[in-house]
């Protein structure tokens, strides 16, 4: 199967439905039509000689237009390159050279990067806006052509491209539909980027025969005013997103009755935001796990996550089990279960972009290294606790940060916290807390040490206890320990 394929289907099913709806446009398109524009997309991208295969890279935020340059490029043998339009100009040029991008399309507001990174760029409309000749078919493409080039880790050095074909985004999409549980007509609002693959989420609603509200940037402050403005039933927002809008609308249960899911991924859910957010949307939260090089692999519904929380787990790090396609196991778990998690299926990335080595160490006889420790519970449900390389080495002993910090949270003064290990010539690594107070009550370092040494082994207690106002997090709520490093002004 491939991308093109399933859009042409859609327009059969319901050619007159509404897929796409644009709330600062106003502009709005069925599946005729959105079907109709991808063959247009396909037909200027020729014109301009952009061949079958090349890759077209996407500088934008998300709109119509950039749906119908993503998908029209995918649907026409075309490679999307989705850019972060929050890296530097250095970044982005990186990213670029290393696609051999034949053409960057860029919307207004990144206009004046877009002509200064050295490539062939137009403007959005410049292949959006044209008609297609309908006399001429768009073939269905080889379910093994190269589909996407998504980067990751785009602040941290080399750009590193995770390949996904088409048979791979079709098992994604596939996963997506049947975890999700969409009805036709279902409305689905978007206020987050596109990029590296959220537009690959959205376009299995359009698929389910669901229509997509892009409602701009996300605001806490008129997000539930838009799920009932739009009669919402799926919504999707990261961790931090959530934090911003407890923070404005405060935790009593909204009245949405056409809701159904507000999806989470990316960061685990943890404390007060998952308990925040369960009160607010009346126990309507689903978990999903995965990340580009395997997106949607596991999906913890609303209902499981409410049957786990009434039976009196908090539900953080659970998400889920295998959708439908997906595998998982855990390897060389230790006498708690506890290991990294391997993920297998159709689903799966076919590597890194120009990278073998790389490649051949993640995917491992058909099975990828997530990089996640995790254990799968007596109820078969996976529970992600954190990351293999965070892991700390101290005095010979292994101290798994989440424990830590988890330990700390319980202190009533402290908001947030991240827990990493420093060099140290004696110990190999020292235990060393960033800690966000709440302003309720003034504590020292020595007072949190003590907190922790009343429940927590002697190797586990940090040795230093830093004091920030805010942890520096991504969008997609991980903290970003090189800037973390920096603001606390001390070497890794």
């Amino acid at each position: 199967m491939d991308i093109s394929t399933l859009l042409s289907q859609a327009a059969c099913k319901w050619p007159e439905r509404i897929a796409l709806h644009e709330a600062a446009s106003q502009t709005t398109l069925t599946f005729a039509q959105l079907d109709r524009a991808l063959s247009g997309v396909g037909q200027a991208l020729d014109h301009l000689q952009v061949l079958p295969g090349a890759r077209v890279a996407l500088l934008a935020d998300a709109s119509v237009d950039y749906l119908l340059a993503d998908y029209g490029c995918m649907a026409t043998g075309r490679v999307r390159v989705p850019l972060d339009p929050a890296l530097s100009a250095d970044e982005l040029v990186a990213q670029l050279q290393d696609a051999g991008a034949a053409l960057l399309l860029f919307s207004e507001a990144y206009a004046d990067v877009a002509q200064g990174l050295g490539v062939r760029a137009l403007a959005l409309q410049a292949v959006t806006q044209g008609v297609a000749d309908d006399n001429v078919a768009r073939p269905a493409q080889s379910p093994q052509a190269l589909a996407s080039l998504n980067y990751t880790g785009g602040t941290t050095g080399t750009p590193k491209a995770v390949m996904h074909r088409h048979a791979s985004l079709c098992a994604v999409l596939q996963n997506i539909v049947m975890g999700r549980g969409a009805a036709v007509g279902d409305v689905l609002l978007n206020v987050r980027p596109l990029w590296p693959i959220a537009a690959v989420a959205v376009l299995a609603h359009v698929l389910s025969g669901g229509q997509v509200v892009l409602g701009g940037r996300f605001d806490g402050k008129t997000f539930i005013a838009q799920l009932t403005e739009y009669r919402v039933a799926f919504s999707s927002l990261v961790p931090t997103q959530l934090l911003r809008l407890l923070r404005e609308t405060g935790s009593a249960p909204a009245d949405l009755p056409l809701f159904k899911s507000l999806d989470v991924g990316a960061a685990a859910l943890t404390g007060e935001v998952l308990e925040g957010s369960c009160s607010l949307f009346a126990e309507r939260i689903g978990v999903l796990y995965g990340m580009t090089e395997a997106p949607w692999s596991c999906y913890l519904s609303p209902a499981q996550m409410a049957a786990v929380r009434a039976g009196g787990g908090s539900g953080e790090g659970v998400v889920g089990r295998p959708l439908f396609s997906a595998a998982i196991r855990i390897h060389q778990p230790d006498a708690n279960g506890l290991g990294e998690i391997l993920l297998g299926g159709p689903q799966l990335m076919s590597g890194y972009w120009q990278l073998d080595a790389l490649s051949a160490k993640t995917l491992d006889n058909g099975w990828l290294r997530s990089g996640d420790l995790g254990r799968i519970d007596s109820d078969g449900l996976l529970r992600v606790l954190g990351r293999c390389k965070d892991i700390i080495r101290s005095g010979g002993k292994s101290v798994q940060p989440g424990e830590v910090e988890q330990h700390l949270m319980s202190h009533p003064g402290v908001q947030d916290v991240h827990v990493f290990g420093l060099a140290d010539l004696e110990w190999g690594e020292q235990v060393c807390a960033a800690v966000v107070l709440d302003g309720s009550q003034p504590l020292s370092a020595q007072q949190l040490m003590d907190h922790c040494r009343a429940g927590l082994s002697r190797y586990k207690v940090p040795r230093r206890v830093y004091f920030i106002d805010e942890l520096p997090r991504s969008h997609y709520g991980k903290v970003q320990k090189n800037r973390l490093l920096a603001a606390l002004g001390v070497q890794p």
